[in-house]
């Protein structure tokens, strides 16, 4: 018997200790938010922040007055709904190349023969060759060559 009295004396007794530290703690850590925020308010409020933001973008209103739209780079019209620039004056006829037409695109062989009877100079065909045909300097000269042996 006096080995249950000993054993239930040494039970722990369960109060009310933990839970006030607990609230004690909250309390304090509450406490230390309220002075951090007081001192140092946050930078994502507005008030006492410091620091202005310009806006660089500026709201224009939308008109549908195209006559000012018209000018350097063409003029500005009403396509399916949607506005769109056209340019008349600016455009060049030996840059106007017909998208849908069947013809096979001129050969390396073809401009080549086409340069040297127009008496080009070779390094003019060297040049077009490169960007026309997107070929490397030394495949130009051998085509060049080639082609002059060949005549």
């Amino acid at each position: 018997m006096t080995i249950m009295l000993i054993a239930a004396s040494s039970e722990p007794d369960r109060g009310w200790g933990g839970p006030i530290a607990l609230l004690v703690a909250g309390a304090l850590f509450l406490l230390f938010i309220g002075i951090q925020e007081y001192r140092d308010p946050s930078p994502t409020e507005d008030e006492g922040s410091g620091v202005k933001v310009n806006s660089q973008v500026s709201s224009v209103p939308d008109t549908d007055d195209t006559g000012r739209d018209t000018g350097w780079f063409g003029r500005i019209v009403e396509r399916g709904g949607r506005r769109v620039r056209v340019v008349d004056e600016l455009v060049d006829d030996e840059l106007d190349l017909d998208l849908d037409d069947d013809e096979e695109p001129e050969t390396i062989e073809a401009a080549v023969a086409r340069l040297v009877d127009a008496r080009q100079p070779y390094m003019e065909i060297v040049r077009h060759l490169m960007t026309v045909h997107r070929v490397s300097e030394r495949t130009a000269k051998r085509r060049i060559r080639e082609y002059r042996q060949a005549a």
